[in-house]
C-alpha cells in the first residue's frame, strides 16, 4: 500500500473484520480493500502495476502473476486507474463485464447497472453473456445490466480521472490552530471544509461549499483563493488568475491570498509576478511554513540554487511536520546534488501527506542518480498514478523507461504527455533523443525543430536565463542531428548559435570539438572548444573525448538541459554507474586503429 487518504479498510482472506490499512501494509490474494466515502488509496502490485482507487470502491485481489499469465482482480463497486510499466493481461472481473484487457493504462468504474470502461493505451475485450466488444486506446464502452457491451463517445477521456488528481495546498493551518466549528452557516467552516475535500479530490463538493460560504460573505479572501487553485489545476489561467486578484483585493493582508497569486502568476508564465507575491506572503506571514516553502519553489526556477535551499530550511524550522516544507528541502538537496539528504526529505513527506506525487517523484530521481534505476523508476510511476494527467511526470516515466531501454514504454509515455499539455517542450525534446538513438534523424530534427519552437512556454516554471540555456542544449543537440544526416555547415551553424546564446553551455562547446576533429586545420580550434566544455561540464559519462569515435551515443542521449531547477531534473539521469566506449578501424596496406575509453560516475 503506497497511499491511504481517508478511511481505507481491508478484510483479509479467511477472516470476516475489517481493519484499517496503513502506508507500506502488504496485501495479499484474496485480501478485499475498500476505501470509504472520502477516501483514496493506491496499491503497487507484484506484476509491476500500480492501482489507484476512488472513494466508495471495493476491490478483490486474485492472483497476480509476475510472468506473462493473466493476473485477475475483481472491481466489486466504484472506480479504479490501473498504470503499468509493462503490456501485462489482467482481467478485471464486474458484476456487469469482464475486461479482459492487454494495456498499460486504463479506467474501470462499476455503478448500480452497469460498468463503465475508458482505455488510454492498450486493448479490452470487454464482454458478458450478452456480447463482446474490442476496445483500442482513446476508446470507452458501457455495459448495462443485462445487455452486450456498446460503444461510448468521450469528447475528453481523461476527464474520468479527475478525482485522483493533486492540488497544491495554499491554507496554511498552524500547529496546535483548532478548526472552525461545525456551522454550515459560517464561511470559514465551510472553506475549510472544501480545503479537506480538495486533496482527496472531491472538487465538485468543495466548489459548492466554496460557492455557498461567498454567498454567505462575497468578500471571503479564503474562498477566492481556493477556487484559484482549482481553476490552475484544471488549466483555466484566466480565470485562476482573475480569482486570484479578487481574493488579493477582498484579502490585502492575507497570506493565503498570495500564495494563491503566484500559483496563478505561474501559470500564465508570470515567474517575477509570483516570486513578488511570494516574497510579499512572506513578509505578511513571517510564519506561514507553506509560503516559505513556496518562496524557495520559485527560487530554484530562476536557478538561485543557495537561496532555495535557505527558504527550505527556514520553512522545515517553522513547521517540520508539513509534508510541504519537507517536499521542498528534498527538491533544495535535490538540486544541489545531495541525494542522501534529499531521500530522507522526500521520506518524511511521504509518509505525512501519501497522495502528493512530487515527493515520490523526486525520492525517484534521487535514486536514479544514485544508480538504482529501478526502484527509481518504481517511485517515478506511482507519482504517475498519483498525478495521473500530469504532463511533466509523464515526460519523466518516458525518460525512466528510455534508460531502461523500453522503447515501446517510452515513446507512449511521451505521447501521453505532448495529449496532456501540446505546449511543453520536454515530451518533444526527449522523444527527439531517443528517434535520434534509435537512427531515426529525420524524425528526432522534426521533434527538436517543435521543442525549439515551444521552448519559452517552460517559462512556467524556468526563468529567462535558464530558458535560453535550455535553448541552447536544444541547439546543440539540433547540431547533432544536422551532423548525423550530412549537413556538416549547418551543424557547425547550429553549434555556433548555441554558444552564442549561452556561452556556459558545455554541450555546445562538445559539439564544436568533436566537429572540429574531423576537420583540417582545426586542431587549435578543436582543442579549445574541448577545454571549455570539460572546463564547464558537471559530472557525465563522456568526460573524454574519444578520437575514433563516430557515433558518441553516451553524448546523444545524455542531451539536455545542463542546469538543475525545480521541474527540471535531466541531469540526475547521469546516474553513477560504468561506461565503455570501444572503436576501431581498419584498412589497407596494414592499416588499423583501435581506442577504448572507459568512465564512470560515483
Amino acid at each position: 500500500m503506497v497511499s491511504v487518504q481517508g478511511t481505507v479498510e481491508i478484510q483479509r482472506v479467511g477472516e470476516t473484520g475489517w481493519q484499517p490499512v496503513k502506508l507500506n501494509d502488504t496485501l495479499c490474494p484474496g485480501d478485499t480493500i475498500r476505501a470509504q466515502k472520502r477516501s483514496r488509496a493506491n496499491l503497487s502490485l507484484i506484476n509491476q502495476s500500480v492501482l489507484r482507487l476512488n472513494q466508495r470502491t471495493t476491490l478483490t485481489l486474485g492472483e497476480f502473476k509476475k510472468e506473462e499469465e493473466t493476473s485477475v482482480v475483481d472491481l466489486i463497486k466504484g472506480a479504479g486507474h490501473f498504470l503499468s510499466r509493462k503490456s501485462r493481461a489482467l482481467e478485471v472481473r464486474t458484476p456487469f463485464a469482464i475486461a479482459g484487457v492487454r494495456g498499460t493504462e486504463f479506467f474501470v468504474s462499476v455503478e448500480e447497472d452497469q460498468t463503465f470502461l475508458s482505455i488510454f493505451e492498450g486493448k479490452v475485450l470487454a464482454s458478458n453473456e450478452v456480447g463482446q466488444l474490442l476496445l483500442a486506446s482513446g476508446q470507452a464502452a458501457v455495459a448495462e445490466k443485462g445487455k452486450a457491451p456498446v460503444l461510448r463517445v468521450m469528447v475528453r477521456p481523461r476527464d474520468a480521472v479527475h478525482w485522483a488528481l493533486y492540488y497544491p495546498p495554499v491554507i496554511y493551518v498552524r500547529p496546535g490552530e483548532p478548526p472552525p466549528k461545525e456551522d454550515t452557516g459560517d464561511p470559514r467552516y465551510l472553506a475549510h471544509r472544501a480545503s479537506l475535500l480538495i486533496p482527496v479530490g472531491r472538487v465538485d463538493e468543495a466548489s459548492k461549499d466554496l460557492e455557498q460560504a461567498l454567498t454567505l460573505d462575497p468578500n471571503y479572501s479564503d474562498a477566492y483563493a481556493l477556487q484559484s487553485i482549482i481553476a490552475v489545476v484544471q488549466n483555466e489561467k484566466e480565470k485562476a488568475l482573475s480569482l486570484a486578484q479578487k481574493a488579493v483585493e477582498t484579502g490585502p493582508k492575507s497570506a493565503t491570498a498570495r500564495i494563491a497569486q503566484s500559483y496563478a502568476q505561474q501559470a500564465s508564465f508570470n515567474l517575477e509576478g509570483a516570486r513578488a507575491s511570494l516574497e510579499e506572503a512572506v513578509k505578511l506571514g513571517p510564519e506561514n511554513a507553506l509560503a516559505e516553502a513556496r518562496l524557495a519553489e520559485l527560487w530554484s526556477s530562476f536557478g538561485d540554487l543557495d537561496k532555495a535551499l535557505d527558504a527550505a530550511q527556514k520553512a522545515v524550522e517553522l513547521d517540520p511536520n508539513l509534508s510541504r516544507t519537507q517536499t521542498v528541502l528534498g527538491f533544495a538537496y535535490l538540486t544541489q546534488v545531495k541525494t542522501t539528504e534529499s531521500k530522507e526529505a522526500f521520506t518524511k513527506a511521504i509518509e505525512l501527506d501519501q497522495a502528493d506525487p512530487l515527493p515520490r517523484l523526486g525520492l525517484g530521481l534521487a535514486k536514479i542518480r544514485d544508480g538504482n534505476l529501478n526502484e527509481g523508476g518504481r517511485e517515478v510511476e506511482i507519482a504517475a498514478s498519483l498525478d495521473p494527467n500530469n504532463s511533466l511526470v509523464r515526460s519523466y516515466l518516458g525518460k525512466v523507461y528510455f534508460e531502461e531501454k523500453r522503447t515501446d514504454l517510452d515513446v507512449r509515455e511521451y505521447d501521453i504527455a505532448k495529449e496532456l499539455d501540446p505546449n511543453d517542450p520536454t515530451p518533444w525534446f526527449y522523444g527527439a533523443i531517443a528517434k535520434q538513438t534509435m537512427n531515426q534523424p529525420v524524425e528526432a530534427l522534426h521533434d527538436l525543430q517543435k521543442a525549439i519552437e515551444l521552448n519559452d512556454n517552460r517559462a512556467v516554471y524556468r526563468s529567462k536565463l535558464l530558458l535560453d540555456s535550455d535553448l541552447a542544449a536544444r541547439s546543440a543537440s539540433q547540431a547533432r542531428i544536422y551532423s548525423d544526416l550530412g549537413f556538416q555547415q549547418l551543424a557547425l551553424v547550429e553549434g555556433w548559435k548555441s554558444v552564442n546564446t549561452d556561452p556556459t553551455n558545455y554541450s555546445a562547446h562538445r559539439f564544436l570539438a568533436d566537429s572540429y576533429s574531423v576537420r583540417p586545420r582545426h586542431e587549435i580550434a578543436r582543442v579549445s572548444e574541448l577545454l571549455q566544455s570539460q572546463l564547464l561540464q558537471p559530472n557525465n559519462i563522456t568526460p573524454i573525448q574519444p578520437s575514433l569515435a563516430e557515433s558518441n551515443l553516451f553524448l546523444i542521449s545524455a542531451g539536455g538541459p545542463a542546469g538543475l531547477s525545480f521541474n527540471e531534473f535531466n541531469p540526475l539521469f547521469n546516474q553513477d554507474r560504468l561506461a565503455l566506449e570501444v572503436s576501431g578501424l581498419g584498412g589497407e596496406n596494414d592499416t588499423w586503429a583501435g581506442e577504448g575509453v572507459v568512465s564512470g560516475i560515483y
